[in-house]
């Protein structure tokens, strides 16, 4: 017995990418597309969200812009040796670690940029802003280098040296609440060193699962 299933996709609806909407229609004004998404508007014809929450205007290549400004953080090889092991690489078992590490970049670029910032490829048209914009952007990033180094707070290797006190090792499967405990000891260790992740802090929820 088999079940033939096929993922429809509407060209009408909007995509969402980390709480921002972006529509393919240009040709409706914000109401319509809004109501076309699943938005209300109120009385006085006024969209009910948050202005920066739907990118009418933009559309689907904004959403390039917005996705391509993501930070991405997967699997790699031959990185220096993670501390007690003879592991070079994460590759199918670092997964967890990953999207944690994922999940905290896009805090820190929210926290030092704005959800708004755009990376934008062209530096010899970049003002001086935008600049100092990239900087910090390159900065986040060297924090996360798969390097045993005080320069990179967040690299694997510094979440697994973390993960020994909760009994995990490298080569290990880390499920979300160590990863998250991880992280919380990581920004708090990474502030000692860096004056930026001062205060900063992960919350990790107890009376969740």
């Amino acid at each position: 017995w088999t079940s033939k299933i096929k993922t429809n996709f509407s060209k009408e609806s909007p995509v969402y990418l980390l709480g921002s909407s972006y529509h393919k229609k240009q040709d409706e004004s914000p109401e319509k597309a809004s109501e076309a998404a699943g938005f209300d508007t109120d009385s006085s014809g006024e969209v009910s969200i948050a202005e920066d929450a739907i990118n009418m205007d933009e559309g689907m290549e904004g959403f390039k812009r917005d996705f391509v400004s993501r930070i991405w953080l997967t699997y790699r090889r031959e990185f220096p040796i993670l501390n007690g092991s003879t592991f070079t690489s994460d590759c199918g078992w670092g997964c967890m670690l990953r999207s944690g590490q994922m999940m905290l970049a896009q805090a820190l670029v929210c926290h030092f940029l704005g959800r708004g910032w755009r990376w934008n490829s062209e530096v010899a048209t970049q003002t001086d802003q935008q600049q100092m914009e990239e900087r910090t952007h390159r900065r986040i990033i060297k924090w996360f280098g798969d390097q045993p180094v005080a320069q990179s707070p967040f690299s694997i290797h510094t979440l697994v040296s973390l993960g020994a006190s909760a009994g995990k090792k490298a080569g290990d499967w880390y499920g979300p609440a160590s990863v998250a405990h991880i992280l919380s000891q990581a920004v708090a260790a990474g502030g000692n060193r860096h004056q930026e992740l001062e205060n900063l802090a992960v919350y990790v929820a107890q009376d969740c699962a």
